[in-house]
């Protein structure tokens, strides 16, 4: 290829040259443009491999534009995926923890329902068994031969006590909501004196006073 480069440019210098390599210019056309030969450009380059001129075509031709959209919606599909999981799992702990509180109060409200039957039993058995021998000490005191008398009187003692006790009780349950209440609605009326320079009361007397 050289040679055949050289002897185009002493051509170029030589006209006689010139038409003298005009035949042989003609008879390898064919040869020339099976190489692709080009004289004016001097096809530099003609050795090269096609692979290797294919690469520069595409690198020169290209440019590298990052992910694929297909790579770019795999990564969305798998932060979403992340946050599905991160939250089904926050959601799941949540939930758990509730059911084991549920239970746990469950677990504490049958042993509390238990123990207070158990202990109503216990409370129950020692009232009667009290009640019974007082009932019998008492009968035993009057006469032997009549142990009911023991029974009524212990049981009139029982109830008038109960009574006795619920009437007392509701009373002072009565007296105290009376007293609160009370209280309530004065210090209501403390308040408006202070800050209107009277009260609900002093307003009532006056419209009174005006009307009469």
């Amino acid at each position: 290829m050289d040679a055949r480069v050289k002897s185009r440019v002493a051509a170029y210098g030589d006209p006689a040259a010139q038409q003298g390599a005009a035949g042989a210019g003609a008879s390898g056309a064919g040869a020339g443009a099976d190489v692709g030969y080009s004289a004016s450009l001097g096809n530099i380059g003609m050795g090269d491999e096609p692979g290797e001129a294919g690469a520069r075509s595409g690198s020169g031709n290209g440019s590298d534009t990052g992910d694929s959209p297909a790579e770019a919606f795999k990564e969305v599909g798998n932060r979403i995926a992340e946050v599905k999981e991160f939250a089904s799992y926050y959601v799941g702990a949540k939930l758990d923890g509730i059911k084991v509180t549920v239970r746990n109060v469950g677990i504490y409200a049958a042993l509390g329902i238990v123990g207070l039957i158990a202990a109503s039993a216990i409370i129950t058995t020692s009232v009667v068994l009290l009640l019974g021998g007082l009932a019998w000490g008492i009968g035993a005191i009057f006469e032997k031969d009549r142990p009911w008398v023991g029974a009524i009187v212990v049981g009139l003692l029982v109830l008038g006590g109960l009574a006795g006790g619920i009437i007392f009780g509701m009373k002072k349950l009565t007296n105290t909501f009376r007293k609160q209440l009370v209280q309530k609605y004065e210090n209501r009326q403390r308040d408006q004196r202070i800050n209107f320079g009277e009260d609900v009361r002093g307003r009532r007397e006056e419209s009174a006073g005006r009307t009469s």
